[in-house]
């Protein structure tokens, strides 16, 4: 069954999900003891100490379009990090069985152009990179389009992301699919792209705004709730740290004080939530 905040009908599409060390986050028993355990268990495993790193898609139905948010890594790609490397997953069997098909995606919108944010928006048919979407006009913020772009030279190197640019973006752009955005950019009377740098150059987010309800989905300022009580924690890979951070603290107070929800990309289950204040701390209330 889809959520709906507002008008407005959501689905989340699983790839894969795997575990993570908590580690990489903090080791501060005191916090973790208080903030995280009593969390839903995907969020901390404590025989593991893991946390459950979910990469999936939202896809929201309002205004008469159907729009996908960040398309995971895709299938048969060549990737340095094992969990994504050669992926053979249901993802667009998944999608379907939502309701919504490939062909029925009128929007595609990647928060960042990481490879786990835009992998399917290419399927490999033939041996040739072509739309997974025939359908759909992909959406690249102007700013997240240069950092990757192979033919530019506003970019720098990221290992991980090797070949996903000329993979994921440009047979887009050669099919005549792409726009290039400048931020602010409203997709439709309920939907709007805003700008959250860090984490990428041109990290981006989609803000929903529907029968006086508002929802972010945020892509990778959050990957886990700790970051919404202590915004310095971060995973490896961001751009710009301090910015990331900046951003991040900045969007915890916003949604917070708009009472909005907050759609990660990658938190496990419930997947979403909303931000409280306890004492002098936000913390993440996961939904239901």
């Amino acid at each position: 069954m889809p959520l709906r905040i507002g008008a407005a009908e959501i689905d989340r599409v699983e790839e894969q999900q795997m575990p993570i060390p908590f580690a990489l986050l903090t080791d501060d028993e005191e916090f973790i003891a208080r903030r995280i355990a009593p969390l839903p268990s995907g969020f901390l495993d404590p025989t593991s100490t893991t946390f459950l790193f979910s990469n999936h898609s939202w896809v929201l139905h309002v205004d008469g379009l159907h729009v996908l948010v960040d398309p995971c890594n895709g299938n048969g790609r060549q990737r340095a990090v094992p969990n994504f490397d050669n992926l053979q997953l249901p993802y667009l069997e998944r999608l379907a069985a939502t309701g919504t098909t490939a062909e029925g995606i009128d929007v595609v919108f990647c928060t960042h152009l990481h490879n786990d944010h835009c992998g399917w928006n290419t399927q490999q048919v033939d041996g040739k990179w072509v739309p997974t979407f025939p359908n759909a006009q992909y959406l690249f913020v102007d700013a997240e389009y240069r950092r990757w772009d192979t033919s530019s030279r506003e970019q720098h190197p990221n290992d991980f992301n090797e070949s996903v640019f000329d993979e994921c973006v440009r047979p887009i752009v050669d099919a005549g699919q792409a726009t290039i955005v400048s931020i602010p950019h409203a997709i439709s009377d309920s939907l709007t792209i805003e700008f959250a740098p860090g984490h990428t150059t041109g990290h981006s987010m989609l803000r929903l705004d529907s029968d006086g309800t508002r929802a972010y989905f945020t892509g990778d300022v959050f990957h886990h709730p700790a970051q919404i009580t202590r915004c310095e924690l971060h995973l490896p890979g961001c751009d710009d740290l301090a910015l990331a951070i900046e951003t991040r603290r900045a969007l915890v107070h916003r949604i917070h004080d708009e009472g909005a929800f907050v759609f990660p990309a990658h938190f496990s289950d419930p997947h979403y939530g909303v931000i409280a204040a306890d004492d002098t701390e936000f913390v993440f209330v996961p939904a239901g």
